[in-house]
């Protein structure tokens, strides 16, 4: 009986010892596809940084669909609305334009375009002060720009609506103060308002898996160069 449980033991010994074990594992795992791994540790090494860099990219997305389905209701919340264009027909490939103050802005100010028919799509484009750009298309009728106000960014703050559409479109443009940023939280919006702080955390924590397991996605592929046989 001692001799039998001994080779059993010295068996499973040998099998652990075995470089390439925890890629049998997984290369027979039924959660991973079986397919995860069909070669050494060093390979699952190099994997590292891919995996990190991949949760860096859920992350990202997650936290920017979070924003965004918070954001669609927020001119509903909205205070200190000023409407910068009503109803304004823009024909097929054309663009409407116009500016804000420095004055108009409060310290966290929104500005939001309505687009109908929300299926035509438009572009809207800031230029800020510092001449930084920003551009980002609607989805469903909607498309917004956050504006920090700044007194080292002072100026006039420019925007453009470019109808990429096929038909006219018409188009409400309105400038106010973001109750989420502004920490304005009342019943009727208090789960999104206190939902963005937790999502601009999860779009930092997503930023830094990206970056970082890029970096090491670099450095392990150097190291696997430099150990292969010239």
């Amino acid at each position: 009986m001692f001799y039998c449980r001994s080779n059993v033991i010295s068996t499973i010994k040998r099998i652990t010892e075995r470089p390439d074990f925890y890629c049998l594992i997984f290369q027979n795992s039924f959660l991973l596809g079986g397919n995860f791994c069909k070669c050494n540790l060093v390979r699952l090494r190099t994997l590292r940084g891919l995996i990190t860099a991949s949760v860096g990219v859920a992350l990202l997305i997650v936290g920017a669909s979070i924003f965004d389905s918070a954001y669609d209701v927020v001119e509903s919340v909205m205070d200190k609305k000023q409407y910068l264009f009503e109803d304004k027909l823009i024909p097929q490939g054309q663009t409407v334009n116009s500016s804000i103050t420095w004055d108009q802005l409060d310290t966290h100010s929104i500005l939001i375009v309505n687009v109908t028919p929300i299926y035509n799509q438009v572009k809207l484009q800031v230029t800020e002060p510092n001449s930084g750009t920003f551009e980002k298309e609607s989805n469903n009728g909607f498309v917004y720009h956050i504006i920090g106000k700044s007194t080292q960014n002072q100026g006039n703050y420019y925007f453009d609506v470019f109808n990429l559409g096929t038909e006219p479109v018409h188009v409400n443009v309105v400038l106010g103060e973001d109750p989420y940023l502004s920490g304005k939280c009342n019943t009727d919006n208090q789960t999104a308002c206190y939902a963005i702080p937790a999502t601009i955390g999860i779009v930092i924590a997503g930023m830094l898996a990206l970056i970082i397991g890029s970096a090491v996605a670099v450095n392990d592929l150097r190291k696997k160069k430099k150990q292969q046989p010239t």
